[in-house]
């Protein structure tokens, strides 16, 4: 149960980074992800996001097994 809860969490977190990396500046702004900051930040955000998710999926999948 375990492990289908972490894919549920690490694909939720993939998805919100995609959506953040890969949509507009204006799209950011509407979803109150402040319209002071820079399109670059709101990319690096997505990014980092993107990044976390798949490291929660891979290391619940342990396909990464002999280097962890």
């Amino acid at each position: 149960m375990k492990k289908k809860l972490a894919d549920i969490i690490g694909t939720l977190i993939l998805f919100a980074g995609m959506l953040i990396a890969f949509s507009s500046h204006a799209f950011h702004a509407r979803i109150g992800l402040g319209e002071e900051t820079s399109h670059l930040k709101h990319v690096i955000y997505g990014i980092a996001l993107v990044i976390a998710g798949l490291v929660i999926l891979v290391y619940n999948n342990k396909a990464l097994r002999k280097i962890f």
